[in-house]
C-alpha cells in the first residue's frame, strides 16, 4: 500500500516541478525539460494500480498532464 501512494505523491511532485518550470521556461532546451518532466509524472501516474484509492485521480491527472505535456511540445518545437 506504501508504494502505491509514493508513486502518486511521486507523480504529483514532478507534476508541480513541471509547473514551476513552465512558468519561467523560454529556449527550446528548458522545454525539452518541462516536456520530460510531464512525462515522467504521465508514467508515473500510470503506474498507479487499479486498487490504490488514488486511481481515479490518477486516471484523471493522466488526461490533464497530457494536455500539459502537448502544450510545452509545441513550445520546444516553436523554440519560444
Amino acid at each position: 500500500m506504501l508504494l502505491e501512494t509514493d508513486t502518486f505523491r511521486e507523480a504529483v511532485s514532478k507534476a508541480i516541478n513541471a509547473a514551476n518550470l513552465t512558468q519561467s521556461a523560454k529556449s527550446p532546451d528548458e522545454w525539452k525539460t518541462v516536456v520530460s518532466h510531464w512525462k515522467g509524472a504521465i508514467a508515473l501516474m500510470k503506474n498507479v494500480p487499479s486498487s490504490s484509492p488514488n486511481y481515479v485521480v490518477a486516471q484523471q491527472k493522466i488526461i490533464e498532464y497530457q494536455k500539459n505535456l502537448n502544450y510545452a511540445d509545441k513550445n520546444a518545437i516553436a523554440g519560444k
